[in-house]
């Protein structure tokens, strides 16, 4: 009998491809594994008892990937389409099988003591692994803030997943991210008081990964068996940035990374690109490369692209034959209070009331510094972070999500003219926070509610540019999507009346 099983998969990486041939080949069944884009099929010519098999053994050994939809039984398939050209790209992606991390168990004996007795004694421990260097450590906030200061972002090297639900809120969908053969970042909650000291991280999250190569499953092993489930890392000097990921009810999303994703080979430029970077420039732009990806380019198209550090968010338009018009643009801030207070007062005497009673009520306010090294809506989120006492965006972003509120309060998200272009006022997103902290609304409450009225606010000049263009698809990128409060709110609106598209194949951002 012939049996045509169909995967889903939202990559043009051939990795998982080729695993599925090496256990049709340990079955030693009748069938053939041939990738499209979009899809894998399996073709099995067997008898009912073999392919019951060969299932049986797909479900043991066939690993979870990042890229996988749904899987299924069809009749027929298309037999005109053209399979993927294998171009022998070769990913920096290990390939950890349970087969291959046994494997590597049983073949290597590397003694690490050196390593752990550093370690354990409360330094710094330089490693290299086959992406290159990473300095590890024991969970220590002196330590972490050292490397903080520095520039680096702290991650989490789990060495034990049977001890996660110790110390993290998990569900299952993080858990099988972790374990996916990419191996991606998967951005997890403490449990309460298990980072009371902050010797994780400055919030109650912190992304986390599993290893990744021979060199760290050797490594993760050694400490597993000293009793230590959980290192802190920072990369040093590595060759690419892991994958971060996220996801909503019905996709994965890569929100940014190069690690097992590129080099790759692009079917629709028809050419290899190494990066995200390289990938994203060379095609105008996330919300360009997006338009190419999904076949929008001749098409009436929104696109929202929302980044935290790039200089160019906006809210476009793609008009077929005129090409991309920006509708509304997101400022970038002179990153300094002092002149975000000042640029406030002179928008009327109610507002310049408004920072002189602010300033009384919270004079150490004045005197912070913020990160001039931001764009976008970091120094946006930067700002009104500062004027609640909170350290920078991150911190902002972290509180909104371990809130459980459904609705908050209405933030002041305008637009201001400037020489012909529309800009979202920040001044009015930071005055009205302030207004709101003078009449003592909490913190969380308000954190909440930027994100939802930012929202609010995407939603309402969506179907504003809609009725002008009868645009029916609306491209959602940029890292800001990232934000689960952000993405499900906006979502669960506009997706009434339009198709969203988020990137399935490339990342959110670079």
């Amino acid at each position: 009998m012939q049996l045509i099983y169909k995967i889903e998969f939202n990559t043009t990486n051939l990795y998982f491809k080729h695993i599925i041939e090496d256990l049709i080949k340990e079955a030693n069944i009748n069938g053939v594994c041939k990738q499209y884009k979009g899809f894998i099929l399996i073709i099995l010519e067997e008898t009912a008892q073999n392919i019951e098999s060969f299932f049986a053994l797909l479900e043991k050994k066939l690993p979870v990937s990042i890229f996988i939809g749904n899987s299924y039984v069809i009749e027929s398939y298309d037999e005109s389409l053209e399979e993927l050209e294998d171009f022998g790209i070769k990913q920096n992606l290990s390939l950890l099988t349970n087969e291959a991390i046994k494997e590597i168990i049983e073949e290597n004996n590397i003694d690490f003591l050196n390593d752990i007795l550093k370690i354990t004694k409360g330094e710094v421990s330089r490693f290299e692994t086959h992406n290159g260097l990473k300095d590890i450590f024991l969970p220590n906030k002196d330590l972490r803030e050292e490397f903080e200061n520095r520039g680096y972002e702290i991650k989490l090297l789990i060495t034990d997943t049977s001890k996660l639900d110790e110390i993290f809120e998990l569900n299952i969908k993080d858990f099988q991210l972790l374990c996916s053969i990419e191996r991606p970042l998967v951005k997890l909650k403490f449990k309460m008081f298990k980072n009371a000291n902050k010797e994780f991280s400055s919030t109650n999250f912190i992304y986390a990964k599993i290893p990744d190569d021979k060199e760290t499953v050797l490594f993760a092993r050694a400490l597993k068996e000293q009793g230590i489930n959980y290192v802190l890392y920072a990369n040093d000097e590595v060759y690419q940035d892991g994958l971060k990921v996220t996801y909503t009810k019905e996709q994965n999303i890569i929100i940014c990374g190069d690690k097992g994703l590129f080099p790759k080979y692009d079917f629709i430029a028809k050419k290899k690109f190494n990066s995200s970077k390289e990938y994203f420039l060379e095609n105008g732009g996330v919300y360009k490369a997006i338009l190419a990806q999904t076949a929008k380019r001749l098409i009436p198209t929104i696109g929202v692209y929302f980044s935290l550090n790039a200089k160019n968010s906006s809210i476009s338009i793609n008009i077929p034959t005129k090409g991309i018009k920006e509708v509304i643009s997101i400022p970038n801030i002179h990153n300094s209070i002092k002149n975000c207070f000042e640029e406030i007062m002179d928008i009327d005497e109610h507002c310049a009331r408004l920072i002189t009673n602010f300033s009384k009520k919270f004079p150490n306010i004045l005197e912070t510094e913020v990160s001039s090294n931001t764009n976008g809506f970091e120094s946006i989120i930067n700002m009104c972070a500062k004027v609640l006492s909170i350290s920078n965006a991150k911190e902002f972003e972290d509180i909104a999500l371990s809130t459980n509120l459904s609705s908050g309060i209405q933030i002041d998200m305008k637009l201001v003219n400037l020489d012909g272009v529309n800009y979202l006022d920040y001044r009015r997103i930071v005055q009205s926070i302030m207004a709101y902290k003078m009449a003592d609304v909490d913190n969380v409450t308000l954190i909440y509610s930027f994100y939802e009225s930012l929202s609010e606010f995407i939603c309402n000049y969506v179907n504003e540019i809609a009725k002008e263009t009868k645009a029916k698809d609306v491209v959602f990128c940029g890292n800001m999507f990232a934000n689960s409060i952000l993405l499900s709110k906006t979502t669960k609106t506009l997706s009434k009346n339009y198709n969203i598209i988020l990137p399935k194949e490339y990342p959110l951002d670079y």
